[in-house]
């Protein structure tokens, strides 16, 4: 009974912790975004459609690499069963290792991994950009990057295990914002520079100084971020000798032959890497389609609506998908079936909040999106179409929100037979995918809006998969449906759909201020009735949050 007892607090100690380190990686994801937002709305206005194409097939290019070297290693390491029994510390600290251990796999699989994957690329890019000036010292620090930042790799491995939030967070808010303000301050630079000398730069040497700002920048976030993180293993981790940073071979207590890595956790990574291929194709697949069939002015186009269209995605339900991942990961490493209750409740909380989030974007984003937008871009983009497709790519955002949630469940509490299973099924889904935006794109002519709308394809595809799944979990444990009712959401969408046609009659797209104020008033309506359909929800995390303030 003590045992269960324990159980549930430490479940609910844990997602307090996890609770408050969502709203850490949120304040970190808004501090740099909201820098790097600046900083890209002043740059916006000097780079051309083309050079934020092949930026952005750069930063492809460092994401693939990164990805396949250590994101499985990440998932997997976080099964690693905790353990605080031994008074001396060397329970944890066997643990910790153990971890560790596993985050030297990414560095080994990323080496050869993207000496090949730059290299291909720049044999097989497009002519006219392997001829810019420095290109090639471009392409020599974006593989510079990706080591360097796999080389950071076990000490983010021993933070995410200890679930020490804000340390991720500052890390990683000071990297990307020093990498945005190198990025910033060359490109500036060599403008000031050209003016104030009254030079006359053609064009192709301007992109190839933006490519380069580009990648000076990226490499400068790489090194701050593992110079920041071996700081903090020097000053706090070193010290108490909780684990190497080397390759260690551990021994279990009462047993003479030890190993460097846990054999039941190599087993999931196995598993979980070829799952992750397929997630990384269906989830990367698009800029791989736009890439092929697509023009680098449109690649250009597609990279803009990516990096504003999804604002509110990376500001908000990234890092609530990562600490949803984490939580679940931890919680559910002990096997107690109290902690699994106590995790569907979390998905059904969450669950709710995105479909009341996806109502009101799905209301309000394609009717405003565009005139928002127009204040950021400059003249370079005034002939493209990106005005008229940000009001599509609004709609793929509350499915691009609710699979991401979806899939973070599923991911934490399947096996790794089901993570298999689930490999082929998203192996269909790449066909799928494929196919769609072919058709759509090619054979339709639909351009971007042909490849938004093969996502949101893939997506429901995705979401319909997971969904199955957590209801015959909910089911299999009798968590029933009267604790996700519909009926509040019922009466507000019908609301929304009442204020979505009288917006559209009224006003339909927003032209100027006085409508966005109209839009804006009703948004604030909207949301109030949300608030007070959802009272006694809100009021009751709130007061748990207040008692366990006091007892504090």
């Amino acid at each position: 009974m003590e045992k269960k007892r324990n159980a549930v607090s430490s479940g609910q100690q844990m997602l307090e912790k996890s609770t408050k380190g969502a709203t850490f990686l949120m304040m970190g994801q808004l501090t740099t975004k909201m820098t790097t937002f600046v900083l890209n709305s002043l740059l916006v206005r000097f780079l051309s459609p083309r050079i934020f194409g092949i930026t952005a097939f750069l930063e492809f290019i460092l994401g693939t690499a990164l990805f396949f070297s250590r994101e499985a290693v990440r998932m997997s390491t976080l099964r690693i069963k905790d353990s605080n029994e031994d008074e001396k510390g060397r329970s944890r600290s066997t643990v910790l290792q153990t971890a560790v251990n596993f985050a030297h796999i990414p560095i080994w699989i990323g080496f050869p991994l993207s000496i090949i994957l730059t290299t291909w690329q720049y044999r097989n890019i497009n002519s006219y950009f392997v001829a810019l000036p420095y290109f090639t010292w471009s392409m020599f620090l974006i593989w510079s990057s990706i080591i360097v930042e796999l080389l950071s790799e076990p000490f983010f491995i021993a933070n995410q295990f200890m679930l020490n939030y804000g340390t991720r967070s500052q890390f990683e808010s000071i990297s990307v914002t020093f990498g945005s303000v190198i990025n910033f301050l060359v490109i500036m630079g060599f403008e000031k520079w050209s003016k104030d000398g009254n030079l006359e730069v053609v064009e192709p040497t301007k992109e190839g100084i933006a490519i380069l700002a580009f990648a000076l920048g990226k490499a400068s976030h790489s090194l701050v971020l593992l110079a920041c993180y071996y700081y903090n293993y020097q000053r706090w981790f070193a010290p108490q000798r909780l684990f190497s940073i080397r390759l260690v071979k551990i021994y279990p207590p009462y047993e003479k032959k030890g190993y460097y890595f846990q054999d039941e956790i190599s087993q999931h990574f196995k598993k979980v890497y070829s799952q992750l291929c397929f997630k990384h194709l269906l989830t990367e697949g698009d800029k791989l389609i736009i890439n092929s069939l697509c023009s680098v002015e449109e690649q250009g186009i597609y990279s803009l609506l990516s990096n504003y269209g999804s604002l509110l995605t990376r500001l908000l339900f990234a890092p609530i998908e990562e600490s949803l991942r984490l939580f679940l990961a931890r919680l559910l490493s002990s096997g107690d079936s109290k902690n699994l209750k106590l995790s569907m409740q979390v998905l059904k909380n969450l669950t709710k909040f995105y479909l009341y989030l996806s109502l009101m974007i799905v209301i309000f984003g394609p009717t405003n999106s565009s005139f928002l937008l127009q204040f950021l871009v400059g003249s370079k983009w005034s002939t493209t179409s990106v005005l008229d497709t940000i009001r599509v790519y609004c709609f793929y955002l509350p499915f691009l929100a609710l699979n991401g949630i979806f899939e973070a469940f599923f991911q934490s509490i399947a096996t790794g037979d089901q993570i298999l299973k689930h490999s082929y099924f998203m192996m269909t889904f790449s066909g799928v995918f494929l196919l769609t935006s072919w058709a759509l794109i090619k054979y339709l002519e639909l351009s971007i809006n042909g490849l938004i709308i093969s996502n949101i394809i893939n997506m429901s595809l995705r979401m319909l998969y997971c969904g199955l799944f957590i209801n015959n979990m909910s089911k299999g444990l009798r968590a029933g449906s009267s604790s996700f009712a519909l009926n509040n959401f019922k009466s507000v969408l019908l609301l929304g759909v009442t204020i979505w046609v009288l917006d559209w009659g009224m006003i339909g797209l927003v032209k100027n201020f006085r409508q966005f104020f109209i839009n804006l008033i009703l948004a604030i309506i909207m949301l109030t009735v949300i608030l007070l359909r959802e009272k006694d929800s809100v009021m009751k995390a709130l007061g748990g949050r207040f008692s366990r303030a006091k007892r504090v």
